[in-house]
C-alpha cells in the first residue's frame, strides 16, 4: 500500500513539475513570438561606421554585382565625298564588377572585352582595363581610394557611362582618363564633394608617346597629374555640378594644364547641361590640331563646348538634341580646326528597373581645317543595356 501511495505521489509531482516546466516554455515562446513582431523602428540601431554589421550578415548583392555595359547599332554613314555605308557595329562591351566588402571596404573593376590586353610600358596595366580600385571609408565624411581609376576632371559627358554616348567630342575622344593613382575624398554633407587626386600622367612611356621629341625633350622625372575636383547639387538637386581642374608634368619644363566645368539644370522631365573643357598644353597630348600627326607641337591650347538637353514628354520616352563647338590650334601657320557637332534621337525605355534603351539617333559632324571643312553623318537604329548579370 506504502508502494503505492509513493507511485501515485511521485506521479502527480512529475505531472505538476512537467506543467510547470511546459507554462516556462510557453511563456518564453511567447516572449520570442514578441520580439519578433515589435516594429523595425524599436529595435535600438547605431550609424553603421560605430556598429559594422558582422560579415555574415552582409547579403551577397552587396558584395559582388556584375554588369556587362553593351551598346550595339546598325549605322547608315555618309562621309562628304564618298559613298554611303552600312553595318552593325558594337560599339561598347564592357565587364564591370563593383560592390562593397564590408561597410568600409569598396572595390570596382571594369574592363573593355573589345581592347587589346597587352600591357602598357608605365604602368603594367592594358588599356582594356578601365578601373581596378579598392577604397576605404575613413569615417562618414572622408575615403581613400588607390589603384587604377577614371581621372576626376569633371564635365557630365566626361561622368556618363560609355555605353550611352553614341559618339565624344574630339576633346574627350582624344583623352587618356584612366589611369594608376589615389584620391582622397571629402563629402561634408550628401550634396557636395571634393576630391584631390593624384595618378600617372600617361600609361605608356614618354619614348612610345611623343616619338621624335624624345630626342631633344628630357621626360618627367615625376609624370604626373594632380587634379582638384568638386560634384555639388544645389537648389535641392536642380542645379548640379562637376567642376575639375588640374596640371599634368608631361616633360621637364613642360606643364599643362586643364579645366573642365560641367554645370546642368535638373528637371522633373527636362535636364540640360553645359560642359566647357580647356587644356593649354606646353607639349601637345591630345594631339588633334591638323599638324599633330606629323609635327611634335608645342603650346596647343584646345578648347570645347558641349550643350545637350533631354525632355521625357512620358515616362518612357527620352528625347535627347547635342551640340558641339570645339577649336584646336598652335601658334604654327596653318594649325587650325573648327569642329561642329550636331546629334538629335529619341530613346524608348521598356523596363523601368532596368537601363535598357533602344534608340533612333542622327549624328553630324563638320570638321574645318584652313578654312577646307569635312562632314561626316550617320544614322543609328540601336539599343544600350547594362546587364545585370549578377
Amino acid at each position: 500500500m506504502k508502494r503505492i501511495l509513493l507511485a501515485i505521489s511521485l506521479l502527480v509531482g512529475g505531472v505538476a513539475t512537467a506543467q510547470d516546466l511546459q507554462g516556462q516554455i510557453n511563456q518564453l515562446r511567447e516572449e520570442l513570438d514578441q520580439l519578433r513582431r515589435a516594429p523595425e523602428m524599436e529595435k535600438p540601431m547605431l550609424p553603421p561606421m560605430e556598429m559594422p554589421a558582422p560579415e555574415m550578415e552582409s547579403p551577397l548583392h552587396k558584395k559582388f554585382n556584375m554588369f556587362f555595359n553593351f551598346q550595339s547599332s546598325f549605322d547608315a554613314a555618309k562621309k562628304e565625298g564618298q559613298d554611303m555605308t552600312t553595318r552593325f557595329n558594337a560599339r561598347q562591351l564592357r565587364l564591370e564588377v563593383r560592390g562593397d566588402l564590408t561597410d568600409r571596404i569598396f572595390y570596382r573593376f571594369r574592363h573593355r572585352l573589345n581592347k587589346t590586353t597587352e600591357a602598357r610600358t608605365l604602368d603594367n596595366l592594358a588599356k582594356a582595363t578601365d578601373m581596378m580600385y579598392a577604397g576605404f571609408r575613413l569615417d562618414p565624411q572622408w575615403t581613400l581610394t588607390a589603384g587604377k581609376m577614371c581621372q576626376a576632371w569633371g564635365g557630365f559627358e566626361f561622368d556618363l557611362n560609355p555605353m550611352n554616348i553614341y559618339e565624344y567630342s574630339d576633346f574627350i575622344e582624344n583623352m587618356d582618363n584612366f589611369m594608376l593613382g589615389a584620391m582622397i575624398t571629402y563629402a561634408p554633407n550628401p550634396n557636395h564633394e571634393f576630391n584631390f587626386q593624384v595618378t600617372n600622367v600617361r600609361n605608356d612611356s614618354f619614348d612610345k608617346i611623343y616619338g621624335t621629341a624624345s630626342a631633344t625633350i628630357s621626360a618627367s622625372k615625376n609624370p604626373l597629374t594632380y587634379i582638384f575636383n568638386w560634384n555639388g547639387n544645389l537648389f535641392d538637386n536642380v542645379i548640379q555640378t562637376r567642376w575639375g581642374a588640374g596640371f599634368q608634368n608631361e616633360a621637364d619644363g613642360y606643364t599643362n594644364s586643364m579645366l573642365m566645368l560641367g554645370t546642368k539644370l535638373n528637371l522633373p522631365t527636362f535636364q540640360v547641361f553645359l560642359d566647357y573643357m580647356m587644356a593649354n598644353e606646353k607639349l601637345d597630348r591630345l594631339q588633334y590640331t591638323p599638324m599633330s600627326g606629323s609635327n611634335v607641337v608645342k603650346d596647343a591650347k584646345y578648347n570645347s563646348f558641349v550643350l545637350k538637353a533631354e525632355y521625357q514628354p512620358v515616362p518612357k520616352y527620352n528625347i535627347f538634341a547635342q551640340g558641339l563647338y570645339e577649336t584646336a590650334k598652335s601658334d604654327l601657320p596653318g594649325n587650325e580646326m573648327k569642329g561642329l557637332g550636331y546629334f538629335l534621337g529619341v530613346e524608348y525605355l521598356p523596363f523601368e528597373k532596368q537601363d535598357l534603351r533602344f534608340f533612333l539617333a542622327y549624328i553630324g559632324r563638320s570638321r574645318e581645317v584652313n578654312s577646307v571643312s569635312v562632314k561626316d553623318n550617320r544614322v543609328s537604329v540601336g539599343m544600350m543595356y547594362r546587364i545585370k548579370a549578377f
